[in-house]
């Protein structure tokens, strides 16, 4: 039978398995929910990260049973207020042979010596070592190893963005999803008891990989499984799962107050990924086009015995010839020859570099929106609920306008409304934090809606020989600024705690900008190859003429 008819017949029974509606809505759950699992390990650095106010450690003075406030009153040069990273250089071994009360005379009658930086630190926390700040020391010159804490999970992401890419099309998108839950299950509890800081991050690193494997393979299930008029639906709300997991990690961060026991916490129910790699199906149409005829009806004819697949009682499997072997570096200049190609004419490389800057922009605003609960001097825990409670929504709004509006304008007002509103942030009073959490939240909700239409763009700007390169570099892309995000907020929000949310505030309005800057696409025939585009009319070009031009 031919390729084009096993094909056809396929689709013919997923159409009529997707009838069945507890079917197909059984396999979103299985598919989506994992993301849960995702958002925990993406946010929860928001809780076990949190920096507790923290002195120097003097030994000597400790060794005498002074009490923290003692310790601090004595040798910081902030007092009992505000953290430090220094301390006074006194002779404390001195000190120590007094009182409390003679110490504070002694010090108060003899001039004030030098700073020094701190060796050792303590923190005002109720249970030790309740954070990994606290842990392993993450402040001052260290505070750079708080935020590889979050960055470790996004590089992860980005590696397992292609690492699982490539396992699933070569193996399947089933036993890519399979080694992605594994290692779920494993890197867990891991960085639950992990002994040493970079055995933590490195667990994070593979926490990030998974992450990107479990999302990237169930996706490809369901949108493979799942009939046209229902494809678009579930691919929409197939996000769903993450503001749900911003909410109940809230939740759970209020119960786990440790960073370990909280670590646990998101770990252990990841045992119900088994269930999820026990039920959820191959794609049929993988199993197809390796030419495992055979397999493929056999998962139809799992939920539905009355379907009588076009094969003879004596086919088997057979596999797809795959041609002479491929080095190793012919497949990577092959890459490379199909990212170049994105630079091939003036016109593909002014789009390309203008998604780039847009993917990017978009997430680290997005992260650094989701991580800056501190600098807002929000409590934390109703920030990332109402984080997620916002978000929800967002996936929705894109498509109520653009059933009015192109893509062009609606990706431009959304840039537009979350620039605004984090760069309004810096006007608002620092005791206003009511007002400064409702804006940020407006931020935030824009921002999260702009992703939804910054795909659909990308991909129509694209003729269909650059698409697949042009949307995953992109990709590729956004998850350096998910990268970058922490230490925006670690490093610069250090200095000023409205640097992160006014740098995000200016670079989305650049955004909204270069997007005016695109040609429009909406009800516009999809380009084929380069000479398609060539051959558009100038109106069609990015040009600043573009500006007022919505049609």
């Amino acid at each position: 039978m031919p390729e084009e008819l096993e094909m056809e017949g396929i689709d013919h029974a997923l159409e009529r398995l997707n009838q069945r509606r507890w079917w197909i809505w059984s396999v979103f759950i299985l598919a989506s929910s994992p993301g849960l699992f995702n958002a925990y390990h993406i946010m929860v650095s928001l809780f076990f990260a949190s920096i507790p106010p923290y002195w120097c450690r003097i030994p000597q003075l400790v060794d005498t049973h002074w009490t923290n406030d003692q310790i601090r009153n004595i040798s910081s040069p902030t007092g009992l207020t505000g953290s430090s990273c220094s301390m006074i250089s006194w002779n404390y071994t001195y000190l120590a042979t007094m009182d409390y009360k003679s110490a504070l005379q002694f010090v108060a009658s003899h001039p004030k010596p030098s700073e020094s930086p701190c060796t050792q630190f303590m923190y005002d926390e109720e249970v030790p070592y309740s954070s990994t700040v606290s842990q392993w020391d993450l402040v001052c010159d260290n505070l750079p190893k708080k935020s590889n804490i979050q960055s470790s999970i996004a590089i992860g992401k980005f590696v397992g963005g292609f690492l699982f890419g490539f396992i699933a099309d070569k193996y399947g998108r089933k036993s890519s999803f399979v080694l992605a839950s594994l290692t779920y299950i494993i890197m867990g509890p891991l960085a639950a008891f992990s002994p040493s800081y970079w055995l933590f991050i490195v667990a994070r690193f593979f926490l990030g990989i998974a992450g990107s494997g479990c999302y990237e393979s169930a996706y490809t299930i369901l949108t493979e499984v799942a009939s046209k008029d229902r494809r678009a639906v579930l691919g929409c709300v197939y996000n769903m799962s993450y503001p749900i997991g911003y909410m109940t990690l809230s939740l759970i961060a209020l119960v786990f107050p440790t960073w370990r026991s909280l670590q646990m916490a998101i770990s252990l129910p990841m045992l119900l990924l088994c269930i999820h790699c026990w039920f959820l199906p191959e794609s049929p149409r993988w199993l197809l086009t390796q030419g495992r005829q055979i397999e493929a009806w056999a998962v139809i004819k799992n939920v539905d015995k009355s379907v009588v697949p076009p094969l003879s009682e004596d086919i088997t499997n057979v596999q797809r010839e795959e041609g002479p072997f491929v080095p190793l570096h012919k497949r990577i200049f092959d890459g490379f020859r199909k990212l170049f190609g994105l630079f091939s004419t003036a016109e593909l490389c002014r789009r390309i570099c203008i998604c780039y800057l847009t993917w990017f922009i978009a997430a680290l605003s997005y992260y650094v929106l989701a991580l800056n609960a501190d600098n807002f001097s929000s409590n934390r825990y109703i920030y990332l609920a109402l984080s997620g409670l916002v978000e929800a929504p967002s996936y929705v709004l894109p498509l109520i306008i653009l059933s009015w509006f192109g893509r062009k304008f609606t990706g431009a007002l959304l840039f537009l409304v979350s620039g605004v509103s984090l760069i309004a942030i810096l006007f608002i009073s620092a005791e206003n934090k009511l007002m400064i959490l409702i804006v940020a939240l407006l931020g935030r909700f824009a921002d999260s809606a702009v992703f939804a239409v910054i795909i659909l763009h990308t991909s129509e700007l694209f003729p269909t020989s650059n698409r697949n390169t042009a949307i995953g570099t992109s990709l590729a892309v956004s998850q350096l600024g998910s990268i970058f995000a922490p230490y925006v907020v670690d490093i610069m929000g250090r200095y000023a705690w409205y640097i992160p949310s006014t740098l995000c505030g200016g670079l989305a309005v650049f955004s909204a900008l270069l997007t005016l800057l695109l040609p429009e696409t909406q009800n516009k025939p999809l380009m084929d190859t380069i000479q398609d585009l060539k051959k558009a009319p100038k109106r069609d070009h990015v040009s600043i003429r573009n500006c007022c031009n919505f049609s």
